[in-house]
């Protein structure tokens, strides 16, 4: 029985890796898709594949540990509870993706494994990976919005009475900051996929890293146009200047945050960093109504996945007989 709950848990996690690659297209690549600096979605995907791959294999080994053996501890990992933590938050991302909402896979993949934990009896790290996840997960945003104002600031600053050379250049910054967004999310965000596989020993964390990476490039390349359509050119209304502010606001933000091993938000650290960028020039660039679907999705999914998380796993540890 272990070893086909152990293929499932694989599958399962690799079916979430590739809803994290469609699913964050447009918090990484959507700004200069939306500029017009690239024109073509599939020179954006591209470009997102490729970034996401090396981000992962270089730098998500920290984030594998957090998601694969912090939460709960790594004796208490099992093939059917992590089957369920990984089926479960692919499928709530998907549906997300679906619907064209962006939220945070990273609460959604740490929320089903509190909630599969749960439902397992096992013993969760409240007191401190929860509480210091709750800590990046607010700061996130907060951090990228002072970010995006000061750095939004200093764009102007340098750019004031310079050439249309120097406003080509910056269309590159621009891209150059969406690459490093690409990075940054397979850095922060591939252990939400594939950090299972690390807890239970399967894989060492880089090959981990690697291998969820390379599921969320097919992921971006297949269905990422969604949500580049809907960020790039729904949701903000930046100018060149506050782009490039707002771009590595977010990337800054989130890189540290995997750097230290906690997965946070790329699209909340996005949304902060446009408004950060927003109040350097004293104007709103977010849709308010995208907004307010986005926020009541960063609370009203990661509930959902725990509950959907902590049920499945209840039905199926009764009907299979384990544990």
């Amino acid at each position: 029985m272990d070893r086909y709950l152990t293929i499932g848990m694989v599958l399962s996690g690799l079916f979430f890796g590739w809803t994290i690659g469609s699913h964050y297209t447009g918090a990484t690549m959507g700004m200069a898709y939306g500029a017009g600096v690239i024109r073509k979605p599939m020179t954006a995907l591209l470009l997102i594949a490729g970034f996401v791959i090396l981000g992962a294999t270089f730098e998500s080994r920290n984030v594998v540990t957090t998601i694969g053996t912090g939460i709960i501890p790594g004796q208490f990992m099992t093939p059917l509870g992590a089957m369920v933590m990984m089926l479960t938050s692919a499928l709530v991302t998907a549906a997300n993706t679906w619907m064209k909402w962006p939220v945070s896979t990273s609460q959604l993949a740490c929320f089903s494994v509190v909630g599969a934990a749960l439902g397992m009896g096992a013993p969760v790290n409240w007191g401190t990976t929860i509480l210091f996840l709750f800590i990046t997960w607010i700061g996130t945003p907060i951090a990228s919005a002072l970010l995006g104002f000061v750095l939004t600031r200093l764009t102007d600053a340098v750019m004031r009475g310079r050439s249309e050379r120097h406003t080509k250049a910056l269309r590159w910054g621009l891209l150059a900051g969406c690459c490093y967004a690409a990075y940054t999310l397979g850095a922060n965000n591939t252990g939400n996929a594939v950090g299972v596989f690390y807890g239970l020993k399967l894989v060492s964390a880089v090959k981990a890293g690697f291998i969820g990476g390379l599921f969320m490039a097919i992921g971006a390349m297949t269905w990422g146009k969604r949500i580049l359509e809907k960020v790039g050119k729904g949701i903000v209304d930046v100018d060149l200047h506050m782009g490039v502010g707002a771009k590595l606001a977010q990337s800054i933000t989130a890189h540290t945050a995997a750097i230290l091993g906690y997965p946070t938000s790329m699209n909340q650290a996005l949304i902060g960093g446009v408004a950060g960028a927003g109040g350097a020039r004293g104007l709103r660039t977010l849709n308010r109504k995208a907004l307010a679907e986005i926020v009541f999705s960063w609370f009203f999914t990661p509930l959902l996945a725990g509950v959907v998380s902590f049920l499945i796993y209840i039905l199926l540890a009764r009907t299979l007989g384990a544990h």
